[in-house]
């Protein structure tokens, strides 16, 4: 069973942004089944997690320029890219491979602040998007806002 799943609670609208948060949603579940080989399965999915995240901020970043997004929501955006960045390398740079707990906490932090962050800041970055670009919005599926 998957530790973490893709759904229309997470769907923004954005064919590529939602394309790449289903993929790191396999990443973060690659993860959890690697825990269990430790070693140097898990350290290489944390890494390629790592590697992937960069790619799809770098995504979202440029979308929000692009469009137009002001300033605030884009700074705001940013620093908590930055926050989930400086997290997991945290996560990379001490070995989670020879404790259990320690995977546990890379875990726990990632589904938590995946969740959160896809389905609070990165759906509304998509509704600013499709305001800005004139585009259809899924608006009933950004009804919290």
């Amino acid at each position: 069973m998957a530790l973490i799943q893709w759904g229309v609670d997470c769907y923004t609208g954005l064919p590529e942004v939602d394309r790449q948060h289903q993929e790191l949603y396999a990443l973060v579940n690659r993860l959890d089944a690697a825990k269990a080989g430790r070693g140097e399965m898990l350290e290489r999915v944390l890494n390629e997690l790592g590697d992937y995240v960069r790619d799809h901020f770098a995504l979202e970043e440029k979308l929000m320029r692009d469009a137009g997004v002001d300033a605030a929501h884009q700074d705001e955006h940013l620093a908590a890219h930055a926050v989930f960045v400086e997290r997991l390398g945290e996560f990379r740079r001490h070995s989670v491979a020879g404790s259990d707990a320690a995977a546990d906490e890379v875990l726990a932090f990632l589904t938590a602040w995946l969740k959160q962050h896809i389905q609070w800041a990165d759906r509304k970055m998509a509704m600013e998007i499709h305001k800005r670009m004139g585009t259809e919005a899924p608006h009933n599926m950004f009804a919290h806002f």
